[in-house]
């Protein structure tokens, strides 16, 4: 499971205040849906307005929050918190692999 991280000091930014708690509910939900779908912090415009109302996806264009993308919009600092894409599914696989490894050892115990 991949985790969706923010700063603690998040609900005083100067975006996240102009944005409203709305939006920043929304601007949460996607930054979830990235987190658990390997995005890197990039929201499709299906999903955004799926989630949250024009009005709240405005409003975090507005604050800067989310930055105009091709088919939707991209968290700019996603990646300054969370593992990329590629990080998390090597992670993963490591994690297969230590598993797999104490399969083999038959006991559940580490080699």
């Amino acid at each position: 499971m991949a985790w969706f991280r923010i700063d603690d000091n998040f609900h005083q930014h100067p975006k996240v205040m102009r944005a409203g708690n709305a939006a920043v509910g929304l601007w949460v939900r996607c930054g979830a849906y990235s987190s658990s779908y390997l995005t890197d912090g990039h929201v499709q415009t299906e999903v955004a307005t799926a989630m949250g109302s024009r009005r709240e996806v405005d409003a975090l264009l507005a604050a800067k929050l989310w930055v105009p993308n091709g088919d939707g919009f991209v968290m700019p600092d996603y990646l300054d918190y969370n593992p990329s894409a590629e990080q998390v599914r090597a992670e993963r696989a490591a994690a297969r692999e230590r598993q797999a490894k104490r399969r083999r050892n038959g006991n559940g115990a580490y080699e």
